[in-house]
């Protein structure tokens, strides 16, 4: 309600019609009607279509975060399902790359080593989180830290480790990614506590969530401890690499788990350059 109520507010002080507000839009003037009476939660999408239609400066998109937030805990929503809604992603990664920027046979092997007795099939502890694509673009977008020793850690065998850190550089040169990596060189820093990742639905409404190794992770909604997380995001993204040199660096590490190219063998072939014409050359030739 606090959220329909906030845009036929903003509607009526605007002095819009229902048409007017649609016209254009991703929804209908039934629909309009809908989130106005309460009974409908719209999208991310249109809730900042409808913020930017009335000019409300972003009081409608934190209406409707809080709004969202709310309904989606009292469901019992897991973290995939948060993911959906959000507007901004920052994760940070002190011994592993978060599931989201997995290649699947990388994903596979984490699972292989973590649980070798069990059945990766019948794993349903853990939400199914959407991965990240380098050709997506708009919200929500990504921000990743991850410390150095994350990228040059060899999981399952070098080609696997090779095609995951490919895969990062893909996606850290993509418009709705940024990635930076804090240096092995720096001696200590906040972060060593273990990973996590804040959820950003607009401005003044986050989440925060600790993943973990069984179990669904933990999501976070009390404000003092959200805040201390993005503190902490923030003074972990002061330490690392800028997100350009941060990509020099995946790429170089990427380069050092390339296979050497295979050295062509040497065959008793016909033609002048096998090894049939080194013996059937005169002596002479051979000495030479």
């Amino acid at each position: 309600m606090r959220f329909g109520t906030r845009v036929r507010v903003a509607r009526e002080k605007a002095g819009v019609s229902p048409e007017e507000v649609t016209e254009r839009s991703l929804f209908s003037v039934g629909t309009l009607g809908l989130i106005e009476e309460g009974s409908h939660v719209p999208d991310l999408g249109a809730a900042i279509v409808l913020d930017e239609k009335l000019e409300a400066e972003g009081v409608l998109l934190d209406a409707w975060a809080q709004t969202r937030i709310t309904t989606s805990l009292q469901a019992g929503a897991d973290i995939f399902a948060l993911t959906e809604q959000v507007n901004q992603m920052r994760y940070y990664a002190p011994l592993v790359l978060p599931d989201p920027f997995l290649t699947e046979e990388y994903a596979r092997a984490l699972t292989r080593v973590e649980r070798p007795m069990e059945a990766r099939l019948v794993l349903r502890d853990r939400p199914r989180v959407r991965r990240v694509s380098s050709t997506s673009y708009g919200p929500p977008f990504h921000c990743l830290v991850v410390d150095e020793a994350a990228l040059t850690r060899v999981v399952s065998d070098t080609r696997t480790t090779h095609d995951q850190l490919r895969h990062l550089c893909e996606l850290a040169a993509s418009e709705a990614v940024t990635v930076q990596v804090v240096p092995d060189g720096l001696p200590h820093h906040p972060g060593l506590r273990g990973a996590f990742w804040t959820l950003s639905f607009s401005p003044r409404h986050t989440l925060a969530y600790t993943p973990h190794p069984r179990g669904p992770g933990h999501t976070v909604t009390d404000a003092k401890q959200i805040k201390g997380y993005t503190d902490l995001f923030a003074t972990l993204q002061s330490v690392a690499l800028s997100a350009q040199a941060s990509l020099r660096l995946i790429e170089e590490a990427a380069k050092r788990f390339e296979e050497p190219p295979k050295r062509q063998a040497i065959t008793a072939g016909s033609g002048t350059g096998g090894l049939s014409s080194l013996i059937n050359a005169p002596a002479a030739s051979r000495n030479s």
